[in-house]
Order: structure tokens, then sequence, then C-alpha cells
């Protein structure tokens, strides 16, 4: 048995059809519904109700196990197991060490997967749906949360939590850092990863610069919005903004958890993604790929199947008119870097961006005297900028931001993470002479780190500016 998913945006979760009939898997479907309605009777620490995003990333971790069991070699030599009748010894144990031996998978990825996988069988459990999967329990462990870490609510006094610690999947497998200082691509890297990028197809390259200067997770990097929609009805156009002279323009956005969230939108991103992305001088235009999207893509059994039809209007077009998947642009980004040297994957944009952010309003405030990531006053400040503008929940992520400039600074290396020079090498020299448009890029983004924009955030009676400087 094998299966795929179906997406469809005006569907609260995509649907998953087996690959034989076509027909939708009853059990994938109610186990969807069951997880965005009724999430306490998979089990009963599941409280709140799923979003689409956290139903979709089950069911597509759900679904890769279906199909690896299917394609699983027997003990018999015989191929592929149904998922029901597979137990964890002879099928899903071999296969999380082959992820993460043979795969190349992190330790915390898998455990991600493995996750899935447990509710998954939780669910078919609390259906009376018999199968033969019985994974080792889970340990109960208890979160302390530090009052500290909660300093916006004063007066919440629940000081721990309880949780479970999955036992499926070695401990020593799972890196733990702190900081993201091993996350963050200098200046260098990023523009070489760019020109790698753009030489693939400018859409990628515009994809990580958003990336870069919005600190968008991926997930809603995909959802950026081409012109006015749902979330954003007054959303203008680079070329309103120049027009209106307007510096910033707020995004409302689906963040981590289904919560819409909101952050500012410089108009020099606005303009690379017009005059490098959609209305390049040089190059293929969004509305050719578009016309490529209508005409070519849509007839195609890949557009079915992945909900896309001449009705809507994705934001990210390759040139052949195929819209990017968040797979393709982070595995774009990954084989790029690769070819460079380094490793890079999509959410390192994001650290690195958020890292910048951080340490230009730290540096304009003046809070680099006695800084160290133990000034509470500076934690909380900067916290507050990050959730207002990111939506971290837990202080704890904050700390880790702050730890990383503290490194950079210890290690004399911050001038590598923000070394932001039009030509600091002979490659990067020759990159401006022989792509002019990529030279436009380069060039807006070094007016918005220098200065050109302004983001601000209001807490309490006072107003703190940020200005992107060097």
């Amino acid at each position: 048995m094998k299966v795929y998913l179906q997406h469809d945006k005006e569907l609260e979760y995509p649907i998953v059809f087996n690959e034989e009939t076509h027909k939708p898997d009853v059990l994938l479907l109610r186990y969807a519904i069951c997880k965005h309605q009724y999430p306490s009777l998979i089990h009963h620490r599941n409280a709140r109700k799923c979003a689409k995003k956290t139903i979709t990333d089950a069911l597509q971790r759900v679904c890769y196990f279906i199909n690896q069991m299917s394609a699983q070699e027997q003990p018999d030599k015989s191929i592929g197991i149904h998922h029901l009748a597979a137990t964890y010894k002879a099928n899903m144990e071999p296969l999380i060490f082959g992820m993460y031996n043979e795969g190349d998978w992190s330790g915390d990825s898998i455990e991600q997967y493995v996750k899935a996988w447990r509710q998954y069988y939780r669910f078919l459990t609390s259906q009376g749906i018999e199968h033969q999967m019985f994974m080792p329990d889970t340990n109960e462990v208890t979160i302390r949360q530090d009052q500290a870490d909660n300093f916006l609510s004063h007066t919440s006094y629940r000081k721990e939590q309880v949780g479970e610690q999955e036992t499926a999947v070695d401990h020593n497998w799972k890196e733990r850092h702190d900081d993201y200082y091993d996350s963050i691509l200098t200046m260098d890297q990023f523009w070489l990863l760019y020109k790698e990028m753009f030489e693939v197809d400018p859409v990628y390259a515009v994809m990580a610069y958003t990336e870069l200067v919005t600190c968008l997770r991926v997930s809603a990097l995909i959802d950026y919005p081409l012109g006015p929609n749902k979330l954003n009805p007054k959303w203008k156009s680079y070329k309103v903004m120049e027009r209106e002279k307007s510096v910033s323009q707020k995004l409302k956005y689906i963040a981590k958890g289904g919560k819409t969230k909101s952050l500012t939108v410089p108009v020099s991103m606005m303009d690379v993604f017009y005059n490098v992305y959609e209305n390049p001088s040089v190059g293929i235009t969004y509305q050719q790929r578009y016309k490529k999207f209508r005409d070519s893509y849509c007839k195609t059994k890949h557009a079915e199947s992945s909900g896309w039809d001449k009705d809507k209007k994705p934001t990210w077009l390759q040139e052949n008119g195929t819209p990017v998947s968040v797979r393709k642009y982070q595995k774009v980004i990954q084989d790029c870097a690769l070819k460079l040297g380094f490793n890079a994957h999509s959410h390192m944009l994001r650290h690195t961006g958020v890292t910048q952010m951080l340490y230009r309003y730290i540096k304009d405030n003046g809070l680099l005297t006695g800084f160290n990531h133990t000034n509470q006053l500076l934690i909380a400040d900067a916290h507050i900028l990050l959730q207002q503008h990111l939506g971290h929940a837990r202080i704890e992520t904050t700390r880790l931001y702050i730890r990383t400039i503290e490194r950079f600074i210890s290690e004399a290396n911050i001038n590598m993470l923000l070394n932001t020079a039009l030509s600091t090498s002979r490659e990067h020299q020759e990159m401006l002479d022989n792509n002019p448009v990529l030279a436009k890029g380069i060039e807006v983004l070094e007016e918005a780190i220098n200065g050109s924009d302004t983001f601000s955030y209001q807490s309490g009676k006072d107003a703190a500016t940020i200005r992107p400087s060097t």
C-alpha cells in the first residue's frame, strides 16, 4: 500500500489518497479530522486543537512511514508490508536506524517523525483498529519553567508541566546547543549562496533573500503574498509603495501553531522582489512564468494532486511554470551550499536574519557596554522585539540568540557576520561584473542594511527604534 497527499488550500487539511485506487484513505482522513477537532481522543495530553500546518506535517510524516513500509525488504526477501501488520522490532526500528545511519537524518528530525507515527498508532488504538505496532513506552518527564522565563505574565505561577520523552530515538543522536553560532551564515556565504541559487533560477535567490530579511519560517515564506489576499487585503505592490513613498508595510502571516502574526516588510525588500523576480529588466518575468503555469503546468497530474488550478495564482513559480514547493526550495539551498563547500538549510537564513536584527538593535541602543546574556533587562527588551516580530513565545529562544551574538563578539567574528562590503573578494567582484541584475539586488539590500529603512515596536510607554545598520 502506497499513499499520496493531495493539497487543497480551501480545506482545513490535505487529503491522503491510496496510490492504486486513487480513493481517499478513510483511516487517515478520520485521523486528520480527529487531530483537528478532537485531539484529546488520541491522547489525554492533547488538549489543543491542531492548526492546518500541524496536521499537514503529521500526515506527511505518517505517509512517509506507510510508503517506506511498502518498499521495505522483509525477512523472507519479499518487498513491502501493510502498516497495520508492521511491528516495531521488525519494521519501524530498522527504519529509524536506517534514517540515522544511512539517510544522514538528524536526531531531532527523526524524533519529530517518530512522534507522529506514535500518535497515529495511538489513534488507531483509540478507534479499535487492530494493528501490530507496539512501540516502547515513553518516559514521563517534568518540564520546569523558571519564573524568569515567564516575565510577561507575572500572575502565572505554574512552574512545571508533565511531558513525554520519546524513547524510540537514541537521545545521543540529538544535538544540544547553547546558541545558534553554527546555524548562522556569514554574509560572504550568503552572497555566494545567492549567486548559486540565482543561476539555478532567480526565484530561489529572491526567496532566500526574502527569508533573510523578513525572518519568516519557510512555511510562511511559501505563502508570501503576490497581491492582496484574505490575510492582507490592503497589500501594496512595490510600484504603489514607491509612488506613495512608503517606507514599509505590515505583513500578516500564519505562524507556528496556527496563530496569525504580523511583521514589517521594508520597501527595499519589495524593490528586490519586483526588480529581480517579478519584473526584471533581463530574464523571464512573473507574467511569463504564470502563463506557463496556466497553459502547461495546470494540465498535469502533478497539478491536480497538488491542488493547483488556473483560478489560483502562486507567488513563487519556477521558470517552467511549476510552483515552488517547500521541499524543492530546501533542496536547492542544500545542493547549492554543498556545491560551494559548506552546509546550509532554509532555517539558517531565519537564524541569520534574526541575529543581525538583534545585533543592530543592541548596538543602536547602546547596549553593547557590559553586554552578556545574564543582563535580564536586555533579554526582556530583546524578547519583546522578537516576540512581536517573529512570534517567539519562550524567552529561552531569545537567550539562544543573545548567546550567539555574545559568542561572535567574544571570538571577534562579528564582522564576519555583518560584513556587507560589496566587493569582499575577487569572486564577489566577478559576480557583480557579470550579473547586473544580481548587483542590483545586492545594492538594494546594502541600502537596507545601512539604514534606509526603520522598524519600530512599542514597549509600554516607550518606543524603541531599530535602524538596520552595520
